[in-house]
């Protein structure tokens, strides 16, 4: 065998949302022993892979088949999350393959958080929800810019040497410990949350709700950073 399970388990990124690590590393490292072992496929083959379930969950939320919907982004949202392990242990990433990850995510959530909220007219006859929607996604691609530019800083000015001499809590070292991010509720959670589970229940509406009021705090924690950048000049 190639590619032992032992060195599959170390293909974890080491900040990962708590269900990728905790629930879904279970269904993930599996495939991804299956696939570096016995297929020939790509990590850009396993993102496209993502990419075709993505559009087929938009198409049937934008139908009304709204568990069929569920189950197609849960599956796209699986192939996301395999593609960058296949990339570290056969180390056959490449920069072009980052940027499509990124541009995939993008394309998928557009197209089904969309395809939800006209689901959600065609049912209510309220136009609000795509309204929301807009200004959901608007939050989500400043608030991503704005991380890739405190992310960019700290490389420019290698801050985070700085950071990782700082004395951790307890917390925080059992989160690096176990390859988690420090927050228990992310980003990946609340969309799994929003794009799966809201649609079944009928709750989409106060879902993107809580969402939005998410984003807007994280845009000004991330603000905070900028502030203390400039305070400390």
């Amino acid at each position: 065998m190639k590619y032992k399970y032992n060195s599959i388990k170390k293909s974890l990124h080491p900040n990962e949302s708590w269900f990728n690590v905790l629930i879904l590393k279970y269904i993930t490292l599996p495939l991804v022993y299956l696939i570096v072992n016995y297929t020939k496929i790509t990590p850009n083959g396993i993102s496209l892979i993502s990419l075709v379930l993505g559009l087929a969950s938009a198409y049937s939320y934008y139908k009304g088949s709204v568990l069929l919907g569920g189950i197609l982004y849960l599956l796209s949202y699986i192939f996301d999350a395999i593609d960058g392990k296949v990339a570290r242990i056969t180390q056959k990433g490449k920069a072009y393959g980052s940027w499509l990850d990124i541009f995939i995510d993008r394309i998928n959530l557009v197209l089904i958080s969309t395809a939800i909220a006209y689901n959600y007219y065609q049912y209510t006859n309220d136009v609000s929800l795509i309204f929301l929607n807009s200004i959901f996604l608007g939050l989500v691609f400043i608030g991503s810019e704005s991380r890739y530019n405190i992310n960019y800083y700290k490389l420019k000015n290698n801050t985070e040497n700085e950071i990782k001499k700082q004395k951790k809590s307890k917390y925080e070292e059992w989160c690096d410990k176990k390859g988690l991010i420090k927050s228990p509720i992310s980003l990946p959670e609340l969309f799994l949350f929003y794009l799966i589970i809201s649609p079944q229940l009928k709750i989409e509406k106060y879902s993107i709700i809580v969402l939005i009021i998410f984003l807007i705090i994280r845009i000004i924690a991330q603000q905070k950073f900028w502030f203390n950048v400039s305070k400390n000049k």
